[in-house]
């Protein structure tokens, strides 16, 4: 297994600079996300990774081993696309074995590894099924298989879970995470959604407009957002004057201490969600602040009552 080194790495398409001066240390056998809106650089990069797009400048390592010269099917990488991009005219073996073919791997040995493969991805005795028998959570395990089969460096994911719907981009996201930290690879996966970045990361890159916004484990990007961006992209904030805070740290004014820091406004808005009611409260000087408190069955609150909220100043983050 190897890390990553990239080094002012930039791309240009025309006018747009898609990719601006990138540097960025990825650990061995680290789950790093690259995180950001449509738009921001994050698929250009992980292409410059992978050798499907060309450096206009910068350098790319696999450990001591530049990369970003060699042509794609050298670099030893496996990646998972949004699409799937498995062959329909090929069965599930068939498609798993496709890159050991293109390594000359044959007989006894392709048939091992395919095996091996398929069941590593929970989908054993599934090599005779073609792709039209399968759901689109198979699919994508048939696609990692295929990564995976060529006992790749590092595994690269572009958005492999978009296409899935909510219940299944849960357990997928965890399916991966837990086969990349048992085969102790090192991975990077891009994805414009931040509760699923947070889920499987390591650590994330927070891109905007081709540069790295902030860098660092998810808890501490969530907690601690560098800028304004960072605040707003990871997940709901309350931006007031004196600074940034989460809905989550806000408290009823009646349950937190006295000492704390008090706003008051009136309810706009409340949606039970399961073990979380959310609260969008008004304040005085038309401030909308989201709050996030656990269920509890006896409180009942409806637009246009009065609602004071408190909280712990530590949680409160100035931005700069």
């Amino acid at each position: 297994m190897t890390g990553i080194v990239i080094e002012g790495a930039a791309r240009s398409f025309g006018s747009v600079r898609a990719v601006d001066g990138v540097d960025l240390t990825v650990g061995d056998g680290e789950f790093f996300t690259l995180l950001g809106p449509s738009g921001c650089g994050k698929t250009t990069l992980l292409r410059m990774i992978a050798g499907f797009c060309e450096l206009d400048a910068g350098e790319i390592r696999f450990g001591a081993r530049r990369i970003d010269q060699l042509p794609a099917h050298t670099r030893d990488i496996g990646m998972v696309f949004q699409n799937y991009a498995v062959f329909p005219n090929l069965t599930v073996a068939g498609n798993v074995a496709y890159g050991l073919k293109a390594r000359k791997v044959a007989g006894a040995e392709l048939a091992k590894r395919v095996d091996e493969a398929l069941a590593l991805v929970q989908l054993a005795g599934y090599g005779e099924r073609w792709p039209h028998q399968l759901s689109g959570g198979q699919l994508q395990r048939v696609a990692i298989a295929r990564a995976l089969v060529i006992r790749p460096q590092v595994l690269l994911f572009d958005e492999p879970l978009s296409n899935l719907d909510a219940r299944l981009r849960v357990s997928m996201r965890a399916e991966i995470r837990e086969l990349q930290k048992s085969l102790g690879i090192t991975a990077i996966y891009v994805t414009h959604d931040q509760e699923e970045a947070m889920s499987v990361s390591d650590r994330i890159a927070l891109m905007q407009s081709g540069k790295l916004e902030q860098v660092g484990a998810p808890a501490d990007i969530y907690r601690n957002p560098a800028s304004r961006f960072a605040a707003e992209f990871m997940g709901t904030t309350n931006l007031l004057s004196v600074g940034a805070l989460r809905p989550e740290a806000l408290r009823l004014a009646a349950d937190a201490p006295a000492g704390w820091p008090r706003l008051a406004g009136v309810l706009v808005r409340a949606e039970m969600l399961g073990p979380i009611t959310r609260l969008d409260v008004r304040l005085s000087d038309g401030t909308l602040v989201r709050a996030a408190l656990l269920d509890d069955p006896g409180r009942s609150m409806i637009a246009g009552d009065t609602v004071t909220f408190a909280y712990d100043p530590a949680r409160l983050t100035v931005l700069p």
